[in-house]
């Protein structure tokens, strides 16, 4: 073959690249066992209904699909929240709620090829479902646990809040198609084509100003923005709801890597409450992301609330370092194959050990 390629959006990883993945896989799920959090495994394929049925804006050009042997189309996986969702509502009813599931899996996903992302991520995550917001800073706090156990000097954990826009979009008498391209632009920051959508369709100042300033709403003062530009009582309410949490988490230790960014909004049909993203020094994108999300589970027939986030392994393999693991060389003739084996199993007792042949009469360990 004089040309060997693979597709788009893949990767090989080498054995240095494995390594620093499998150490902090390693960690990671110390911290997810740490917070009383069981690992599940679910297949690798789904039903493309599935999706379907879930999420009101499948965004179908995403996905892997295929036909089985009876013409159902079927998918990869694009995440693990959903296949979690499908076990709970339909595998579990007789186990004692909450339940804490981990997970550590690759999911698969279509992107454009100059994105510079991966369609194959290995996902590592938590979902609690069965507790309302009251365990939003049990789920946080697991986050920054996340965060630190990177190992990098410098992280930070952004945390927004679905129902603070999608309350002013409804306080603001938006319909739903004007509201869903409001959150699109303001996810994107796109503020000249924000300023002319507003001064179209708002005729009301303050609220026009509020709209304005959301996407501008994010660092340490974001609070303070969003409780000065909130136009009612119920906004400002949920202001408050945020800083609760920044208060709690404050107190647990976590003071130095909390922020806040009112103008996070992706999927506003699908989280309901909390959304975060998290960051470390040196990705120039973010390796951890979550929220709530207590509607989902209703569509697979079972209401329950949950929460929950996952962390992209591959996007750190570059930046973490090489925990190479000291491996001796052991060198015997190859009439002494028996005394070799019998000695490097000795040695293996303390070291990991390679054995190479050659055409001296002794054996030799070296370092």
């Amino acid at each position: 073959m004089e040309n060997v390629e693979m597709p788009v959006g893949m990767r090989d990883l080498f054995p240095a690249d494995t390594r620093k993945k499998a150490a902090f896989k390693k960690r990671i799920r110390n911290v997810f066992a740490a917070y009383g959090y069981q690992e599940i495994e679910t297949p690798l394929i789904e039903f493309y209904s599935t999706y379907r049925d879930a999420f009101a804006s499948i965004r179908e050009e995403e996905m892997y699909k295929f036909v089985d042997e009876s013409g159902k189309i079927l998918a990869l996986r694009t995440d693990m929240t959903l296949p979690i969702a499908r076990v709970c509502a339909s595998k579990i009813l007789d186990m004692e709620l909450p339940f804490r599931f981990a997970y550590c899996s690759d999911v698969y996903k279509v992107r454009q090829s100059f994105a510079g992302k991966r369609n194959e991520v290995t996902d590592c995550g938590v979902e609690l479902i069965g507790l309302d917001a009251s365990a939003d800073c049990e789920v946080l706090g697991c986050a920054l646990d996340v965060l630190e156990a990177v190992g990098l000097p410098s992280y930070t954990l952004e945390i927004g809040n679905s129902d603070f826009f999608r309350l002013a979009c409804s306080e603001a008498g938006l319909d739903r198609k004007d509201s869903l391209f409001l959150a699109d632009l303001t996810d994107r920051k796109a503020m000249p084509e924000l300023r002319e959508w507003l001064s179209e369709k708002i005729t009301d100042r303050k609220v026009r100003e509020f709209f304005a300033m959301v996407p501008l709403m994010n660092g340490r003062d974001a609070l303070n923005e969003a409780m000065r530009y909130s136009f009612s009582d119920a906004l400002r309410h949920e202001v408050s709801y945020l800083s609760g949490l920044r208060d709690t988490l404050c107190e647990a230790g976590y003071p130095d890597h909390i922020a806040f960014d009112f103008g996070k909004l992706p999927y506003l049909d699908y989280y309901t409450g909390i959304i975060f993203e998290g960051y470390v020094e040196g990705v120039g994108t973010g390796i951890l992301s979550g929220g709530r999300y207590d509607r989902l589970l209703a569509k697979f027939g079972r209401d329950l609330p949950a929460c929950g986030f996952g962390v992209k392994l591959d996007y750190l393999v570059e930046v973490l370092p090489d925990e190479k693991r000291k491996i001796r060389k052991l060198y015997y003739p190859k009439d002494k194959t028996a005394e070799a084996l019998k000695k490097a199993r000795e040695l293996r007792q303390e070291t990991a050990v390679e054995m190479i042949p050659w055409d001296q009469e002794d054996m030799e360990v070296r370092e």
